[in-house]
């Protein structure tokens, strides 16, 4: 599913952009305005409308939600391993990482309040951050990884030079204790997402098919196909 117009949604109005245009819009979930003129609607594509601006409310923040929570869950699962890793510099470092590739992702959807828009190109545009700049600093992360691994294997066995064993001091936790640990709490988190996605996807698809039946009866609105199947 994609979004082909820009949407500005506001507590009073919902407005459909193209080049930073408004070329419809919807007041109070039921006034239907096309190119600045109000249309006159009978009792059943008044309905119409109501159903597919109170769908566009609900589902236009869900899916930055969900793409945030989604991208949010897998630098919580590199975030945790990275847990006990390093001196405390390269831990900070870690962590202003994860927290500036969270900001990014954020900051490529506008919402302040109750306000909220949507570019038609934002999704592109999150497709080429998730594979491109995301990925790019998550290389730089596992680099870095791969080099703290590497100086703990190392202090440890300089610690002695006929035995590698674990002291006290160290309290090291097993390998498969902390995976276990981890994906405890990740595979709640995905289930709960892979859930509310499918469930999104299904109540998309039923906004696109209200936004057909209102086509069919606004031949108007043909020209501005908002939600579509890709």
């Amino acid at each position: 599913m994609a979004f082909r117009h820009g949407i500005l949604i506001s507590p009073e109005q919902i407005r459909i952009q193209t080049s930073n245009r408004t070329v419809f819009q919807i007041n109070h979930d039921q006034d239907l305005f096309i190119r600045g003129e109000w249309i006159t609607l009978n009792p059943a594509e008044q309905e119409l409308v109501r159903q597919y601006a109170q769908g566009l409310r609900k589902f236009v923040p869900e899916l930055v939600s969900i793409a945030v929570d989604s991208v949010e869950l897998g630098l919580t699962a590199i975030e945790n391993m990275l847990a006990g890793i390093g001196n405390s510099s390269q831990q900070q470092e870690w962590q202003a990482l994860i927290r500036e590739t969270t900001y990014q992702l954020t900051s490529r959807f506008v919402r302040s309040g109750d306000h909220f828009y949507l570019a038609p190109q934002s999704l592109n545009e999150l497709d080429a951050f998730l594979h491109g700049e995301l990925k790019t600093q998550l290389k730089d992360l596992a680099k870095y990884t791969v080099g703290a691994v590497w100086d703990a294997l190392r202090d440890a066995l300089r610690q002695s030079e006929d035995n590698f064993e674990r002291t006290e001091s160290q309290n090291w936790q097993p390998a498969d204790e902390l995976l276990a640990k981890i994906n405890s709490g990740l595979e709640l988190k995905a289930d709960e997402l892979e859930q509310k996605s499918v469930l999104f996807c299904q109540r998309l698809t039923e906004l696109d098919q209200i936004e057909t039946q209102l086509q069919q009866r606004v031949p108007q609105l043909l020209a501005y196909d908002v939600v579509t199947m890709k």
